[in-house]
Parts: structure tokens; C-alpha cells; sequence
């Protein structure tokens, strides 16, 4: 009976499928909170050294540089399905720049569901970030409004 159990919970395991993040507005302790999804590679070096630790140490510092850039404003433009001109999206990013607004990692995950051996785990990765918009998403279509 222990061999059934373990053997299920083995193929569980293993069976584990990824599953996405995707970016959203959540409401957190009364505030609203919008949740990038960020997603990068590790490095060649990692990948090519077949090295878990550092092909995930790279991809997640990967992830970490692109949530203090502009892709942070572009995922929020997105989720509101709002088209900009390049000026206007510069003049958003000042915007948003003055806020100070630092986002905050949630959690990371492998992109890959991979096996225990051999695995292509941790080569490319997504990780979710907190934003903290003041005023949280009205706040954030009256910028854009007023940008426009």
C-alpha cells in the first residue's frame, strides 16, 4: 500500500504541468495592486554550464532588470488594451517615474515543467511583480487620460 501511495505521488510530481502567470489588477487589503508577469532566460553561460543554481539566479536577475524598465508600463498599457503614441508613452513613463513606485517580486516560477533528470528547468522563467499604482487603476486611467 506505501508502494501505491509513493508511486502516485512520484507520477504527480512529475506530471506537473506549468501554468502561466498572467498580468492583472488584484484587490490587496482594501488597495488595488496590479501583478506584472515578467518572463526572461538565463544566461548562455548558465544554460551551457548545466548548472540549475546559476540558470536560475540568472533568469530571475533577468526578470529583475526588465521590471525596472519600461516593459513594466507597455504590460500595464496592455491590460487596459490603451494604444499610445511613442511620445505619449514616454511622457507616461515620466509620469509614472515620479510616483517612485518600485516594484515589488512576488514569486518566480520555471517555465519549464521539465523531469527531475536532465532538465531544461530554470533556462527561461517568469516571475510576478507587485505595482503599487497611488490610487491604484482609476488613478492610472486618469493619467493616461491626462497624458492623452
Amino acid at each position: 500500500m506505501k508502494y501505491l501511495y509513493f508511486s502516485t505521488l512520484l507520477t504527480l510530481i512529475t506530471c506537473q504541468s506549468y501554468m502561466p502567470w498572467k498580468s492583472e489588477w488584484k484587490t490587496v487589503n482594501g488597495n488595488e495592486v496590479f501583478y506584472a508577469a515578467v518572463s526572461a532566460k538565463a544566461s548562455n553561460q548558465a544554460i551551457e554550464s548545466g548548472s540549475l543554481a546559476m540558470r536560475r539566479t540568472t533568469c530571475v536577475n533577468a526578470t529583475n532588470l526588465l521590471s525596472t524598465s519600461p516593459k513594466l508600463t507597455t504590460i500595464l498599457l496592455e491590460q487596459e488594451s490603451i494604444q499610445l503614441d511613442e511620445v505619449e508613452i514616454k511622457d507616461l513613463g515620466r509620469l509614472i517615474a515620479t510616483h517612485k513606485i518600485k516594484p515589488k517580486q512576488d514569486s518566480c516560477q520555471s517555465e519549464e515543467s521539465g523531469m527531475f533528470f536532465s532538465s531544461p528547468a530554470w533556462e527561461t522563467c517568469q516571475c510576478l511583480y507587485a505595482i503599487e499604482y497611488p490610487g491604484g487603476r482609476k488613478q492610472f486611467r486618469q493619467d493616461i487620460t491626462q497624458i492623452k
